[in-house]
């Protein structure tokens, strides 16, 4: 190989001042071969080689990722998931340590070979996503691979993201129709079963004897249900001052809503259908979603037993439901004086002459309490329509007429009457809402018990959306809880307000009976109160002392979970079963797409790096400062050695002090050079360089 001449000439305007910056050793070495001159072939391409373990590993990893394709869950497979994650983050540094330097590489070669100004500097400066991005702009008439380098760029962030996207974990979930039962249905036929002995539970008012085993019950079920803390915000939402006190008292809104629910046995109450949100009054038989973040309307403070639909261990249930409850569109009458003369018939049961007022009648011997109300039913057609039969028609047959409750009661001192006793009567019309309740109900763990709520609700198609026959709607029910219902609650101390009193007026202060902030109140004035919400509450406590005839053991949940030797009273229902048997590592094929196609592009590119720098001769002084150094005639450096890279020269020049400055500060127009004459002036804004 023929020697290379490195010694500058003058001829060609170059500053020979090598033997000035120079010790005498240098001055005399002499010219070498480039074969002398250039590093090792390891050195010029083992780093290159190395660089291929880079995609190695990541293909490797994306091997894993396509074995793990649905495969059970195990320790091997969360490892791979882990990785994954770190491999995410490491994806764009790694992506750049492979692909600047084979840019680099290949701006060497097309220099060997030949190459514009504009292609070296796209190639060399194009050493991230954004700056390969960016000198699509800002370098004019660049090539058209240029445009797919940039592509290959933005496979440094898509191919992070691909990598940690390419496997999940994914629950294998598991369907079962499982049996389950609910206690009575939408049929109000269903209450005979209570009292004509035949394959049902016995019901609470059948005769005297029974009623003074079951009455206690009875009455213990109605006064523990408005014991229940929800009891404070029932029907209370925008109807009285204290519901966001309430709410706050409860725990927050959440919770609050979450303890409306289930009644305290656990059974799932039922919404008030036509009070929630949503609701459509012309088109009553489509689902209503029951929000479980708001405080809900309930219909009764009891809920429905349901037994059976799911197993002793985690996942979900779901089944619907059929029900009923009644619902009060209520009037008053300003002037009653005549409802309760001597001789009226207006009323069933409190038309009889007696020494006892109105609110304190009770058939027999009393309980002692002294209620400030009354209930009766009006005495119409739709009464002798309605309470004509001892049981309920076996047919659901719809009387003409509607069923009329009377609530009724001396106010003393409200302000409505100037401070004058007087005697408030609301009549309310009796109606039966006939619903399709669809219950969800979860288990975290076998350990944890199963909770229940309704997530939807609708009216039941086939069924009146407000229909005439009621739970009422037979003598020995409406005897029953005309009586004992205003009694229930009530206080054994005259003229003290019951809870039901209480919670007519004012739910917020049901549990402040008796203390200074309710001395004031007046049980029995219902002025302040509108006939909606009025209406409403009332409807919650007669339906609660419907629900409060059902058979004790199973209101409590006494009787035991199992399905088996149940009566009439049950119904049948299939509630769909959910649970997680096991979890799959699930591959998303179009990021797995990507990860692998972003893989195969750095492996391309690591062994383009190193085949090209098996190729090249040239020395490598394009990828660092050290080779702006090279014959220039403003840098006085030892400029032998033209066959070395810039790295090797960077090792000889290392100490050398360079500067930006004017290179020809006595002419009238300077020049802006990098040189080693430091004591040059330095740039002026106002001066004029060329």
């Amino acid at each position: 190989m023929a020697a290379y001449d490195i010694l500058s000439s003058k001829g060609q305007g170059q500053v020979t001042t090598a033997t000035d910056m120079s010790n005498p050793r240098e001055d005399h070495q002499l010219p070498r071969t480039l074969k002398e001159s250039a590093p090792s072939w390891f050195g010029r391409v083992g780093v290159s080689i190395l660089l291929i373990a880079i995609p190695v590993a990541y293909i490797a990893l994306v091997t894993m990722v396509a074995y793990l394709n649905n495969k059970e869950q195990s320790s091997f497979g969360d490892d791979v998931l882990e990785a994954l994650q770190v491999a995410s983050t490491l994806w764009p540094i790694s992506f750049a340590a492979v692909a600047g330097p084979c840019l680099k590489t290949l701006a060497l070669h097309r220099a060997e070979k030949g190459s514009s100004i504009e292609s070296l500097e796209f190639l060399l400066t194009s050493q991230t996503t954004v700056a390969a991005l960016k000198n699509l702009f800002t370098i004019r008439h660049i090539p058209a691979w240029s445009i797919g380098i940039a592509l290959v760029w933005c496979l440094s962030p898509l191919g992070g993201q691909a990598a940690v996207r390419s496997l999940h974990l994914q629950p294998i979930s598991s369907v079962t129709e499982v049996p389950a039962l609910y206690y009575l249905g939408s049929n109000i036929s269903d209450y005979n079963f209570f009292y004509n002995g035949t394959g049902g539970d016995t019901g609470v008012f059948v005769g005297a004897s029974t009623m003074a085993s079951f009455i206690s019950d009875f009455r213990s079920a109605i006064l523990t249900s408005f014991y229940m803390p929800d009891t404070l915000v029932s029907h209370a939402n925008g109807s009285t001052d204290g519901f966001d006190s309430a709410i706050a008292a409860l725990g927050g809104t959440l919770q609050a809503a979450r303890l409306g629910q289930r009644d305290l046995w656990r059974n799932v109450r039922i919404p008030f259908l036509e009070l929630l949100p949503g609701y459509d009054p012309h088109d009553p038989s489509s689902w209503v979603p029951v929000p479980s973040d708001m405080v809900v309307p309930y219909a009764s403070f009891l809920g429905i037993p349901i037994r059976g639909g799911s197993f002793n261990r985690a996942g979900n249930s779901t089944l619907t439901v059929h029900a009923h409850y009644q619902t009060l569109s209520c009037k008053r009458i300003r002037n009653a004086t005549d409802w309760l003369s001597d001789g009226s018939t207006k009323l069933v049961y409190h038309n009889q002459p007696s020494s006892d007022p109105p609110q304190h009648m009770y058939p027999g011997t009393g309980n002692g309490a002294h209620p400030n109300l009354f209930l009766d039913i009006v005495n119409n057609t739709g009464a002798r329509e309605h309470l004509t039969n001892y049981l309920y028609p076996v047919v659901d047959l719809e009387p003409e007429s509607k069923l009329q409750l009377v609530i009724a009661g001396m106010c003393y001192g409200d302000n409505a009457n100037l401070g004058q006793p007087h005697w408030t009567f609301q009549i309310c019309d009796i109606s039966t809402s006939y619903v399709d309740i669809q219950v969800a109900c979860t288990r975290f763990s076998p350990s944890e018990s199963l909770t229940c709520q309704v997530v939807r609700v609708r009216h039941s198609p086939g069924f009146p959306t407000a229909g005439n026959l009621t739970a009422v709607s037979s003598r020995p029910t409406m005897n029953g809880i005309i009586w004992e219902l205003p009694f229930a609650t009530a206080s054994h101390h005259p003229a003290e307000p019951s809870m039901l009193e209480m919670y007519l007026i004012d739910p917020t202060l049901v549990f402040r009976r008796m203390t200074p902030v309710t001395y004031n109140i007046r049980p029995a004035c219902f002025a302040n109160v509108s006939l909606d919400v009025f209406g409403a509450r009332m409807a919650t406590a007669l339906n609660t002392a419907i629900m409060a005839m059902y058979n004790s053991s199973v209101l409590t949940g006494g009787d035991g979970i199992s399905l088996k030797d149940r009566n009439r009273m049950w119904h049948t229902s299939t509630a769909t079963w959910t649970e997680f048997i096991e979890s799959r590592y699930v591959m998303q094929k179009a990021w797995f797409s990507v990860s692998l196609a972003s893989t195969l592009v750095l492996l391309c590119l690591s062994l383009v790096n190193v085949v090209i720098r098996c190729i090249i001769k040239a020395p490598d002084f394009l990828d660092g400062v050290a080779g702006l150094t090279r014959d220039s005639q403003y840098i006085r450096v030892p400029q032998e050695g033209s066959g070395m890279s810039g790295s090797d020269r960077l090792q000889m020049i290392k100490g050398t002090k360079v500067r930006i400055c004017d290179v020809d500060p006595d002419s009238d127009v300077g020049r802006i050079a990098l040189t080693t004459k430091t004591d040059s002036p330095k740039l002026d804004w106002r001066r004029t360089y060329r």
